[in-house]
């Protein structure tokens, strides 16, 4: 069943296992078994693990490119219990991960990871405790969490920008490089349309792919922006094969590093008000977006599990804070229900 676009405010799903700020402490972590495509790594400590402060320890040393204050990453990240090491969820077995920026929100958040990503590279494996998530489990045991900087991504696009054809709704940008689509005039499209605004000379994205990349959408009818990653601040990742077909048609086979302009048909987008319902929140009719594409990995295949995933553990459920910076859980388009 396809999805939707992800929507606006694609905050880091994983970060429902970042906590903010005896028993054995994190030096006792270990990687026993390396991450392999769609299963998370195995971590091996001595038990009951509970921190006294919050803790990082480097698993395994990147070999990649240096992360830096205000870089955008991509993260995995698995979850393990204190107090006997059994799996308490992962990302890896959901897709190629999240997006997280190396910001002053995450500094003031949780310090010492801050610390620990500034000082790694791509490649790197991380583990994290913190005495918050102690008594989670039913226990006095903190949580052992393991972040794997899976990518670093581009910084956002802020260069010069070709004019758009007279066929296309005119995009402008600011100093800043934020796009703005100007009100679409004429016929509603029939077909899909593609422009390149900004070439840019990376690997070509596959239709397998995960996407990394920041965007805004409008209505072809009245102009009217409806979603935006650009309002967070943090691009949004999302498998090319659960987005709406405009996106996998038009995105399939352009450059990372690109700023493509798409002008997607009702047929290829949400559907029309009929098939949405009227308390549907999401746009029907012809849209136009501005797509820059900032990264592209494998989506790997989700290896069967018996672990919990997070959903399904008391332990690991996500605190208010992090529900709201969640990035939400696609729906499928009204053409495919």
């Amino acid at each position: 069943m396809r999805k939707i676009v992800p929507a606006a405010g694609t905050a880091l799903a994983l970060t429902l296992m970042l906590t903010a700020c005896g028993g054995a402490e994190i030096d006792s972590v270990e990687l026993s078994k390396d991450p392999s495509e769609g299963t998370a790594p195995s971590v091996s400590f001595e038990t009951p693990l509970q921190v006294s402060e919050a803790e990082t320890k480097v698993l395994r040393e990147g070999e990649g490119e240096d992360l830096a204050e205000g870089d955008n990453v991509l993260l995995q990240a698995a979850l393990f219990k204190g107090s006997d090491g059994s799996s308490l969820g992962d990302t890896y077995s959901q897709g190629a991960g999240q997006v997280l920026k190396l910001d002053d929100e995450l500094k003031e958040a949780i310090p010492q990871m801050y610390d620990a990503l500034l000082d790694a590279k791509e490649g790197a494996i991380i583990a994290y405790s913190s005495p918050d998530t102690s008594g989670a489990a039913g226990d006095e045991s903190t949580s052992v969490e393991v972040y794997q900087v899976a990518k670093k991504i581009l910084a956002p696009l802020n260069q010069d920008m070709s004019d758009t054809s007279e066929k296309m709704p005119t995009v402008t940008q600011d100093d800043q490089g934020t796009p703005t689509i100007e009100k679409p005039s004429g016929d509603e499209p029939k077909d899909l349309q593609t422009e390149v605004l900004i070439e840019g000379d990376g690997e070509e994205v596959s239709d397998t792919d995960t996407v990394v990349a920041n965007y805004v959408g409008v209505r072809w009818a009245d102009g009217e922006v409806f979603d935006s990653s650009y309002d967070t601040d943090t691009p949004a990742s999302f498998p090319l094969d659960n987005v709406i077909e405009g996106w996998k048609e038009g995105l399939k086979g352009q450059k990372v590093g690109s700023r493509v302009l798409l002008v997607v048909p009702t047929d290829q987008a949400y559907g029309t008000e009929d098939q949405l319902g009227e308390d549907s929140e999401y746009p029907a009719g012809s849209l136009v977006f501005v797509v820059d594409i900032l990264g592209a990995v494998p989506t790997p295949e989700p290896a069967p599990s018996e672990s919990a995933t997070p959903s399904e553990s008391a332990s690991s459920q996500p605190s208010e804070e992090a529900s709201a910076a969640a990035s939400p859980t696609p729906a499928a388009s009204a053409s495919d229900q």
